[in-house]
């Protein structure tokens, strides 16, 4: 069994209660209780000469004295007083127990409920980024470069053609535009059959970094 506690003397009632000993007595009594106190339980008859240290000899004179303070059940001497305050140290150390046990489930609890805290949080997170990574995909479109420039939108407005029913539309054409001392025309034209690049337009696209294939023509 567990280690109990100090035993409780009380020195008052002890010496009221064994006056009439004599030292050999007072001994052995004192190495009964201790011995009682330690195991906890009743001392077995058998034992009782052995320990209180007294010979077979002696034991009957010293066994008349001291049986007075213990109840004989047949086989074992019973302390009372003992007993009593057994059962309120064990009384004391199970609701010791019992609170040291509820302590760790409490923390116990705690912390499973923590974790499936953190769990739950983690997993809406989690879905929450993946959903507005899926609204930003679906929502983000390509910004095309003619809704940045509204000189080229503004143009093509103008140059739209207006449709009408029942009559097909003719492909406009439009006429490429020269810069003075230049045969190569400038910006946007519709392409013509007899349309040729100048000679030395390879060269001039080598000094703009553009490297162009011999012509085939």
């Amino acid at each position: 069994m567990a280690t109990l506690p100090y035993m409780q003397l009380y020195i008052a009632d002890y010496l009221a209660d064994t006056m009439h000993l004599s030292a050999e007595e007072h001994g052995a009594y004192l190495l009964l209780m201790f011995n009682y106190w330690q195991t906890g339980r009743a001392i077995p008859k058998s034992r009782l000469a052995k320990i209180a240290r007294i010979s077979s000899e002696r034991w009957g004179a010293v066994e008349e004295s001291l049986r007075e303070f213990f109840i004989d059940n047949g086989t074992e001497w019973i302390h009372e007083r003992i007993e009593n305050d057994l059962a309120a140290v064990r009384d004391v150390l199970a609701k010791k127990s019992a609170a040291g046990k509820a302590s760790v489930q409490s923390r116990r609890n705690r912390k499973k409920t923590q974790a499936a805290s953190g769990s739950n949080t983690c997993s809406t997170g989690v879905g929450s980024v993946f959903k507005q990574e899926a609204n930003k995909k679906g929502t983000n479109k390509d910004i095309d470069l003619k809704e940045l420039n509204p000189t080229h939108n503004a143009r093509a407005r103008a140059s739209a053609p207006v449709s009408q029913p029942g009559i097909m539309q003719q492909p406009v054409v439009t006429e490429p535009e020269y810069r003075e001392g230049l045969n190569e025309p400038i910006g946007k034209f519709s392409m013509m059959d007899d349309w040729h690049p100048s000679l030395d337009f390879r060269q001039r696209a080598a000094q703009w970094g553009v490297a162009l294939p011999e012509p085939e023509y």
